[in-house]
C-alpha cells in the first residue's frame, strides 16, 4: 500500500467517523426536544428586520460539501487528526447544550416560489427540524473549516468567501438566530484553545494566543447583546472592546510585528513589578 493510498484511507476513516458521529448526536437530540412541549426560543428584537433570502439556501446547503471534502484537504497526519478532534469535540459538546438547553426556530419560514430552489428546502423540511439550534454547527464547522481551508493559496479568497456566504445564510435561510451563531463562533474558538495546533509554532509564536482574543471578543459581542436585550442600550458598551479584541487577535493570528513590542514591554513590566 502506497503512502497516498494510506493516507486517503485515514480521511475517509475520519469522514466517516465524523459523520457517524453528527448524525447520532444530531438525531438524537432532534428525538428528546421533539418530544418535549412549549419548547422555547430566544431572538433579539432586530432579528424581525432579518430579510428571508431564498437563495441562500445553495451556499446554506454547501457546507455539507465543505464538511466533506476538508478532511481530504488536511497536509498531513497530524492536521487531519486535530481537525477529527476539534470536530467530534463541537459535535458532542454541542449534543450536550441540544439537550441541557434545547431552543427551537421561532419564525414562520415563507414559501419559496421558485420550484428549483424550494427542492432544498423541501429537503431540509422532511430531513432537518427546527430544534438543535444553539450552538449553531454551521458557524462552529465554518470556522474549523476556515483552519485548513487558510493554507490553501490557489483558492483560499473563493473558500472564505463561500464560509462567510455559509454564515449569513443561517439567518438568510431563516434556519437559525443570532444567538445560535454567537454561540456557535464561541464553540469553534474554544474548541481551538482545546485542541490547539499551532501552540508552539516558531514562526509565529503568537498564533495559538491570538485564539484567546477571538474567543474573547466573541463573549463580549454576545454579552453586550444580551445586557441590551435585557437591560437597555448600556450593552453597547462592549461592542468597542470586542471589536478591538478581534482586531488585536487577527493581528497576533497573521505575525504581525505591530503589537509585539507592546507584549514584550508588558512582559518586562510584569518582570519588573515582580522583582520590587
Amino acid at each position: 500500500m502506497t503512502e497516498k493510498k494510506l493516507k486517503i484511507r485515514q480521511q475517509a476513516f475520519a469522514l466517516t467517523l465524523c459523520t457517524i458521529v453528527f448524525m447520532i448526536v444530531y438525531n438524537l437530540a432532534t428525538l428528546y426536544a421533539s418530544s418535549l412541549d412549549d419548547l422555547p426560543s430566544f431572538t433579539f428584537d432586530f432579528e424581525e428586520s432579518i430579510p428571508f433570502v431564498p437563495l441562500s439556501i445553495i451556499p446554506y446547503m454547501a457546507s455539507g460539501i465543505f464538511f466533506c471534502i476538508v478532511f481530504f484537504l488536511c497536509k498531513n497526519k497530524y492536521q487531519l487528526k486535530i481537525l477529527t478532534w476539534r470536530m467530534l469535540f463541537v459535535m458532542i459538546t454541542a449534543g450536550i447544550a441540544f439537550i441541557t438547553t434545547p431552543l427551537q426556530f421561532s419564525f414562520t419560514k415563507p414559501e419559496v416560489s421558485n420550484e428549483i430552489l424550494n427542492l432544498p428546502f423541501l429537503f431540509l423540511k422532511i430531513f432537518d427540524s427546527p430544534f438543535n439550534q444553539s450552538p449553531s454547527l454551521h458557524i462552529a464547522f465554518a470556522f474549523i473549516f476556515w483552519s485548513i481551508f487558510r493554507d490553501i493559496s490557489k483558492w483560499r479568497i473563493f473558500l472564505m468567501i463561500n464560509l462567510i456566504l455559509v454564515g449569513i445564510s443561517t439567518l438568510t435561510t431563516y434556519q437559525h438566530h443570532v444567538i445560535d451563531i454567537l454561540t456557535g463562533a464561541i464553540l469553534a474558538h474554544v474548541s481551538f484553545l482545546v485542541i490547539p495546533y499551532r501552540k508552539k509554532n516558531p514562526e509565529n509564536p503568537y498564533f495559538h494566543f491570538a485564539n484567546y482574543y477571538f474567543l474573547s471578543g466573541w463573549i463580549l459581542l454576545s454579552a453586550g447583546l444580551l445586557i441590551d436585550h435585557y437591560l437597555g442600550n448600556e450593552g453597547f458598551i462592549l461592542f468597542l472592546p470586542a471589536l478591538v479584541t478581534m482586531m488585536i487577535g487577527y493581528f497576533y493570528q497573521n505575525n504581525s510585528k505591530i503589537f509585539f513590542p507592546v507584549v514584550f514591554t508588558i512582559k518586562q513590566n510584569i518582570r519588573q513589578f515582580r522583582k520590587n
